[in-house]
């Protein structure tokens, strides 16, 4: 069966190939009924567009690579889940396809099935990168080889690289500064990896806001990576040496600490006082409802593309880095 190519549709369409490729490439400069003529034939005739031969001609892919730390096979929390929606939302705006990979700041997967062989390969233009860590491989990986990247998070390492962030101290500092001020004297910080660079941010914050105050006693506890591990460890905790108050590094965690607390026949606020940190929509709909440090997910969406396109567009160094500002939304759990 012969193939169909862009001229044989064209030529059923009525249209020139000119209008084909710029329906194919979802260009505005298509009246309606012309496009919805054209996608009608595609369709009919069965035709698919050979992305790489594409990305070959114009040596761009319009593809980028969304790495991900692996978090022990956990892979993603709510919040990951929320931003890279909107990485993906505003990918699209400007014509790129997102894949998501999972990676490891400490080695990659040196098979086909990771996103680094598409880059290694040219089948990708560019990359955004989560949880790094300091002397993180992907980073010196990415730089030596030239690939246009963003990181979500503060690079440590290098004073050239583009990144989008959280003022994550300021997160650990205001969140430890709200529970002091309202009254609590011994708070449980617990966060994720304590390599992450976020998490070391987030802890000189807190512990800096606890320091600035008499009589306070914190208590900082990592390895908290998902609901089971919040859960056990704060058990742990309200056995051994009982809080009046959790700081939680990621909202859903805290739904480990809330059960930990109801078993122990302690109520909230009244006996323990739960922060948390990301400003999921959950928040808003667990008992009592979850105060937290909000991270908009949106601005890290629109600042990481509009960076990483110019990034893969300029022939250009280009530096820059966002801090985006966080803000506390107070509810029932403070």
């Amino acid at each position: 069966m012969k193939k169909v190519t862009m001229t044989d549709i064209a030529k059923i369409a009525g249209v020139s190939i000119k209008t084909v490729s710029r329906v194919i490439n979802n260009s505005n400069a298509v009246k309606e009924e012309t496009r919805e003529k054209v996608l009608k034939v595609i369709k009919e005739q069965g035709y698919q567009v050979n992305l790489l031969a594409k990305g070959l001609r114009k040596k761009q892919t319009n593809t980028i690579i969304v790495f991900i730390d692996k978090h022990s096979g956990g892979y993603w929390s709510i919040w990951h889940n929320e931003i890279v929606q909107e990485i993906i939302k505003e990918a699209k705006k400007e014509g790129y396809k997102t894949i998501i990979s999972p990676s490891s700041g400490v080695g990659v997967l040196d098979d086909d099935t990771d996103g680094f062989y598409l880059l290694k390969s040219g089948m990708a233009d560019g990359a955004i990168i989560f949880d790094n860590i300091e002397n993180d491989i992907r980073i010196k990986y990415l730089k030596e080889n030239d690939i246009p990247f963003v990181i979500v998070g503060k690079d440590m390492d290098y004073n050239d690289t583009c990144y989008v962030d959280l003022d994550n101290y300021q997160a650990g500092y205001i969140g430890g500064k709200h529970l002091i001020e309202k009254g609590y004297k011994k708070i449980c910080f617990m966060l994720g990896n304590k390599g992450f660079v976020v998490n070391k941010e987030r802890t000189r914050g807190f512990e800096d806001a606890c320091n600035e105050v008499e009589c306070v006693q914190a208590q900082i506890i990592y390895d908290t990576t998902n609901m089971e591990t919040a859960y056990k460890n704060a058990i742990k905790v309200l056995e051994t040496n009982k809080p009046d108050a959790f700081f939680i590094s990621g909202d859903e965690r805290a739904l480990g600490v809330y059960r930990a607390i109801k078993e122990k026949g302690l109520t909230i606020p009244k006996d323990v006082a739960v922060l948390g940190i990301d400003n999921i929509p959950l928040c808003d709909y667990i008992y009592p409802s979850l105060s937290s440090i909000d991270q908009p997910k949106k601005k890290f969406g629109q600042h990481c593309i509009d960076i990483l396109v110019k990034l893969i567009n300029s022939n250009d160094k280009i530096t820059k880095r966002v801090f985006i500002k966080p803000r506390l939304t107070v509810r029932e759990s403070t």
